[in-house]
């Protein structure tokens, strides 16, 4: 992944949030109730809440101190702005589109601390969990935890919908505000300091 691209993903996946937030604003159609019920539906698996942790707000601090622990400073910090320029976006979008949650809407199976009130999109654990994987494959140079990050976003993603919290619609919508976040720090960090090993 090169310099030059990161104020490229950044934009592209800005508007791919937005464009995925007026699509699914209102109640699910045919197509993504289908979708969420198949994933809702489908058998409990315990070790499925593992990987939900990926999206929980201390994994950008974590990423921070390891990216620290590296000696990437500056990219530690971006880690850290990152939780509340992604807070910031989510809840201000929840505000304007206020999406009910699966719930409130269709036959739903609730697990864990799936919540049953407040706007569904955008999904902040997805948005939490892209915006890490993005940084820590940035700031480390590692294709290897690009690769990781990405699956765990995945199956943050997924988790969310089969617990009943979220429509796939908020969860692929979370996801781009989280690349769109982690891009556009990069972006910031690259322009401000030195640079980063290549990705190999």
């Amino acid at each position: 992944m090169g310099r030059p691209t990161d104020p490229l993903v950044a934009a592209v996946a800005a508007g791919g949030y937005m464009a995925l937030c007026r699509r699914h604003r209102d109640r699910p159609r045919r197509v993504e109730a289908r979708a969420f019920r198949a994933v809702n539906d489908a058998p409990d698996r315990r070790w499925l809440r593992l990987p939900q942790q990926l999206g929980t707000p201390w994994a950008l601090p974590a990423t921070a101190a390891v990216l620290a622990a590296r000696g990437r400073r500056a990219w530690a910090a971006a880690a850290l702005v990152a939780l509340p320029v992604e807070k910031g976006a989510e809840v201000a979008t929840k505000k304007v589109l206020r999406r009910p949650r699966p719930v409130a809407v269709v036959a739903t199976v609730l697990r864990d601390d799936a919540p049953t009130e407040g706007p569904a999109q955008p999904s902040g654990h997805a948005a939490i969990a892209a915006a890490a994987a993005y940084l820590l494959a940035r700031g480390t140079g590692s294709r290897t935890l690009g690769t990781a990050g990405a699956l765990g976003t995945v199956l943050t993603s997924y988790v969310r919908v089969h617990q009943g919290a979220h429509w796939p619609g908020d969860v692929a919508a979370g996801a781009a505000l989280g690349v769109a976040v982690g891009a556009g720090l990069a972006t910031v960090v690259d322009a401000g300091g030195p640079r980063r090993p290549e990705i190999g």
